[in-house]
Formats: C-alpha cells, structure tokens, sequence
C-alpha cells in the first residue's frame, strides 16, 4: 500500500527541533497537491538568510538537488514547485521563539513515477549552522 515515513535527523540542540510530520492526502495521490505540515519547536530565533537544501531520489537516482532560501519561500517570492508558509512568520521578520508550523505544498505531477522516493532535507542557518534535518521515504508504488 502506498505510504510515508519520516525520520527526524536533527539533533536535540539544532535551532528548530522537528515535534511532528503530516502528509495529506493519506496515501498520496499522482496528480493532486501534497501538503507536507512540520512541527516543531523553535529553540533559537530564525533570522533571514536561513536556507534548506533539498534532495529527491527515486531509488538510487537523484532525480533534485537544491537550495532553496527559506525566507524568499516564505514571502512567496521563491520556486513555483513549492509554496511555503510558516504560522508565526510571513518571512519579513525572523521565526520566533516557540511553537511553529510549516506547510509546504506541492503539486504532484499526474505522470509522476510510481516507485519509492527518498528525500532530504537539510536546513541551515544564515551562519551556516545545522538548523534542522529531515527524511521523507515516500511509497508511491502502484497498489495490486
């Protein structure tokens, strides 16, 4: 049956320590947006310049690897592949202190693949330190 996982590759210390992952739809469906919501608990302050780099395979072929600025994403000025907001930042001001959500949504090809997909992401901040780390295995095999 097609599915998700997720590991939190962070550490306890990393600026933004990743609370909980949610998929929706549940299974993914080729074809429609993929809302991705995170979590977390933001332990430092998260000042502009933050970045994450993201990597897709499909088993062992790298079908994506980029950076991406998180706070362009968050002031909507980014990719169009990925529309990201945060509950307690618009990306004009840091991410404070506490709670936070980030959603990010992405439109799913009809044609995509059907395999299993791995992602990485591996966030840093303005000062190129660990922020917060994540895994996604993401099962988009045809169910007999």
């Amino acid at each position: 049956m097609p599915g998700w996982s997720y590991t939190n590759q962070g550490l306890p210390s990393d600026p933004l320590r990743i609370d909980s992952v949610s998929v929706t739809p549940d299974p993914l469906k080729p074809g429609s947006a993929a809302t991705l919501r995170i979590g977390g608990t933001v332990q430092r302050e998260i000042k502009d310049g933050a970045y994450f780099d993201l990597t897709i395979k499909l088993g062992l072929v790298k079908l994506l690897q980029r950076r991406f600025d998180l706070f362009e994403e968050l002031r909507g000025g980014g990719s169009e592949a990925l529309r990201l907001s945060c509950d307690t930042s618009d990306g004009k001001g840091p991410v404070p202190v506490g709670g936070t959500v980030l959603t990010a949504v992405i439109d799913l090809p009809g044609d995509v693949p059907r395999g299993k997909f791995k992602l990485q992401v591996r966030a840093c901040t303005v000062d190129d330190d660990d922020l917060a780390a994540l895994d996604l295995d993401v099962d988009l095999m045809p169910t007999r």
